[in-house]
């Protein structure tokens, strides 16, 4: 890729670790396709370092590629032609030419095959870290992309690394504001639909903006059987997971419209106790999400709770085109497409929804809301819902993904929903509506009037 957006917070939180004076160790995790690496040499860049990715080859020839990345980082070739009986004995010959009398920064990305190929490694790294590295001049950065592994490996209890992290990054994707520095010649509603197939994930964002729109876009990468995130999903889950076939049918489950606990167990055909490790997976990796109505004050516990495919691609993929698998797999495109279409104009929908939500959350301040979700019953449901410490709705929403125009009428049902439900009020509450195609000239009078009415439709500024 060759654009670098929107990881300011990230990039500050490595500087602030290169600038410490003894050794510092950052864990830097999340799921593939998120630009972990790229953000890592962007880094480094300027930086005396040495970058090594492991992979899945034997303990020897990892010991090998890790002597001559170093030997290459150092500008010193006998670092590369001897042989290390241990990884101690690599780790000190690195040490015995490493310059004393500056910063350096070591890299190890995909530390997980280094676990999976060694289960120790992360015991010998602690024993060198603990009495040599951690009062050195050092940055150590483990880097991967198996977040349960990564985090098993480095930040949990039982790990032997165990708070020596002296920062931990978890990447994760992109929000939609910032996708227009990816497609700059977009439009607001083109931004929206490119956000729906991409999610915000930089590799996907790359892989599309050729694209003049959205359809192309589909046709191309997932839908053709040659395009390159046709078998994206089921590549993914196989990298990221031991137990791929069961997340898949979870997902598949949830997709396309098991919500709740016994109605996945059913659709998949798996024990409802046994389901909530997998689910733990799918979360972990952001692929899945538990929501809650917004007014629930214990949402852990709360029985009201629906699983959500949250990641747009993944959405999209188990929502409107796996179950038409067949057509795409025989390139009938067209006559597929056309199939698919009602049910991707409603992940549309859904993806604007989520965005919305997004543009109160990054308000928080604003409208005064320490948590933003939806609030629903079974008789009603709010797109858009904020609430502050006593639990008080402070803004209540509406969206609107159509090429029509919202009019007064919208405001006047949602504010019915409101006071028909009893629904609990704060005293600065305001209603915010959001329409793809604009406001009708009553409503737009109403809301110069109404200083509690709210209307948005420029979401990517």
């Amino acid at each position: 890729m060759n654009k670098f957006i929107n990881r300011d917070k990230e990039l500050a939180q490595l500087e602030s670790q290169y600038g410490g004076t003894s050794g510092s160790f950052v864990v830097l995790y999340g799921r593939r396709r998120l630009g972990k690496t790229c953000l890592l040499r962007h880094f480094a860049a300027d930086k005396p370092h040495c970058y090594f990715m492991a992979d899945r080859a034997a303990e020897c020839d990892l010991r090998r590629s890790l002597a001559k990345a170093m030997a290459l980082a150092l500008r010193e070739p006998t670092l590369e032609t001897a042989e290390y009986a241990s990884w101690y004995d690599l780790f000190a010959a690195f040490d015995r030419f490493r310059p004393s009398d500056q910063r350096f920064v070591l890299i190890f990305d995909e530390y997980q095959y280094l676990c999976q190929v060694q289960s120790a490694f992360s015991s010998f790294l602690q024993k060198w870290w603990d009495e040599h590295w951690c009062r050195s001049n050092i940055v150590l950065i483990l880097c991967g992309s198996v977040t349960s592994m990564m985090y098993k490996e480095t930040l949990a209890a039982s790990s032997p690394l165990y708070g020596r992290a002296s920062a931990q990054l978890l990447l994760r994707p992109i929000g939609f504001r910032h996708i227009s520095k990816f497609l700059p010649h977009k439009t607001g509603a083109q931004l929206l639909e490119f956000f729906a197939l991409t999610g915000g994930v930089p590799r996907y964002l790359h892989l599309a903006s050729p694209y003049r729109s959205f359809k192309e876009a589909l046709a191309a990468l997932v839908l053709h059987p040659d395009g390159i995130l046709h078998n994206e999903a089921r590549q993914l889950l196989q990298e990221e997971i031991q137990t791929p076939n069961q997340c898949w049918s979870i997902l598949n489950a949830i997709g396309s419209g098991a919500n709740r606990i016994s109605e996945i167990a059913g659709r998949t055909g798996q024990p409802a106790n046994k389901l909530t490790r997998y689910l733990d997976l799918l979360k972990d990796l952001h692929l899945v999400r538990r929501e809650t109505p917004v007014l629930e004050k214990n949402p852990a516990k709360s029985k009201k709770g629906i699983y959500i495919v949250s990641d747009p691609f993944f959405r999209m993929w188990f929502g409107a085109i796996y179950p038409y698998m067949s057509f795409f797999e025989f390139a009938e495109t067209e006559p597929a497409y056309s199939r698919i279409e009602p049910l991707i104009n409603n992940l549309k929908a859904e993806c604007y929804e989520e965005v919305c939500r997004q543009w109160i959350q990054e308000r928080a301040l604003y409208f005064n809301a320490t948590s933003v979700g939806r609030q629903w019953s079974s008789a009603y449901e709010i797109d858009v819902a904020a609430v502050n410490t006593k639990f008080e709705l402070t803004v209540v929403g509406e969206c609107k993904w159509s090429e029509n125009k919202i009019g007064i009428s919208i405001f006047q049902e949602l504010e019915e929903k409101v006071l028909s439900y009893n629904l609990p009020l704060a005293v600065d509450s305001r209603y915010v509506l959001f329409s793809k195609s604009g406001f009708t000239a009553d409503l737009e009078e109403l809301a110069s009037i109404n200083k509690n009415i709210f209307l948005v439709s420029g979401l990517e500024k």
